[in-house]
């Protein structure tokens, strides 16, 4: 592996504690219905030993908390049947998550639903990966113009 891989590889791992801590920190909000700024400086620093990763992930959290009622509202619009009162609060958030990494980063669409499904797979039920994969699926059609 030569010095590029290795910043690569890094820079990934980074990437998906980020996501994973900011999926902490939004449960942490969802269950008190607000964002409190001391709860996500506790969980970063519990999860992280890296401040750069710990301002980061606060960071994530605050944009995908903001945008969670723009992201809902399209979940309500794809899946009716899966309102997201009605979801798992982790799914809720990882949707959340990736919905705004979706429409406000340049980061592949495909690494996004990759890190979501992952995610799912290590915080939530049995059917979520699949849930999620499907709601983010429809969600990417639409970004770039794909009828379903």
């Amino acid at each position: 592996m030569g010095v590029d891989s290795h910043i690569l590889l890094r820079s990934m791992i980074r990437a998906r504690q980020v996501r994973e801590i900011a999926l902490q920190i939004l449960f942490s909000w969802d269950t008190h219905n607000q964002a409190e700024d001391v709860s996500a400086m506790q969980i970063a620093q519990d999860a992280s030993d890296d401040a750069n990763t710990r301002v980061r992930a606060i960071e994530t959290a605050h944009k995908a908390w903001d945008y969670r009622a723009e992201a809902d509202a399209w979940v309500e619009r794809i899946a009716p049947q899966w309102r997201p009162q009605r979801q798992p609060m982790v799914d809720r958030n990882l949707i959340r998550l990736a919905m705004w990494e979706l429409t406000a980063k340049d980061t592949p669409h495909k690494v996004v639903l990759d890190e979501a499904i992952e995610l799912a797979k290590l915080y939530s039920t049995e059917g979520s990966p699949a849930f999620i994969n499907g709601v983010l699926d429809a969600v990417v059609k639409e970004i770039k113009g794909i009828s379903g």
